[in-house]
């Protein structure tokens, strides 16, 4: 509100001037940054940092952005990425607009603990050292709501090169023709068998020694 007692004594008796002070000073409180995402796009490059401050997004993820189309988009995003920041939704619009592959499991999803969450992120187009990975998690952190756990976060790198594929394919088959049973002859054999069989009985007597 506009203080009476800061305009020229001729004005301050004035009814007209102290409202048109007041409506100044409403103006002068008016917050302008949801215009400046309108500007984003003709805005020059080096002042994108200072916007990224201005929407509180420099330390959230402005490090992965590779080029200035990915920083103009970010900041476009800002206000939406902050309104909902701390559901699923939030962490994977921040991922995708950094160009980051990922896919985002939560705990139900393959029955770990009560409100724990994993990410598997794709860097196959990118690389990535100690200090940037400790940075994604940072960002996820910065995303996630305060009850939720990051239990993992996995980097894989998917090499696609293109490789000659050899096929080959064998038929093979076997016919059998099978005809009914025709008997040209019965033949009969037969054997004669000659037993013969014999008993001896030796009878030994002992005596006493006679002197």
């Amino acid at each position: 509100m506009a203080d009476s007692r800061l305009l020229p004594p001729p004005l301050a008796s004035d009814e007209r001037f102290r409202v048109l002070g007041q409506l100044a000073a409403r103006i002068s409180d008016i917050d302008l940054s949801p215009l400046l995402v309108y500007l984003v796009d003709t805005v020059n490059t080096s002042a994108l940092p200072v916007l990224a401050d201005q929407f509180h997004i420099l330390g959230e993820g402005w490090q992965f952005a590779r080029n200035d189309d990915e920083r103009r988009l970010f900041l476009k995003r800002a206000i939406e990425l902050h309104r909902f920041k701390g559901t699923k939704w939030a962490i994977q619009q921040v991922l995708e607009t950094l160009a980051l592959n990922g896919q985002i499991a939560e705990w139900f999803e393959y029955g770990g603990q009560p409100f724990h969450f994993r990410i598997d992120v794709d860097l196959s187009d990118r690389g990535i050292d100690e200090s940037t990975y400790d940075a994604l998690v940072a960002l996820v952190n910065e995303y996630k709501n305060v009850r939720s756990h990051l239990e993992a976060l996995t980097l894989y790198l998917t090499v696609r090169s293109p490789v000659p594929v050899i096929a080959a394919a064998t038929l093979g088959g076997e016919l059998t023709t099978v005809y009914p049973l025709q008997l040209d002859g019965v033949e009969q054999s037969g054997a004669v068998f000659i037993g013969y069989g014999q008993q001896t009985i030796e009878i030994t007597t002992i005596y006493p020694l006679e002197n």
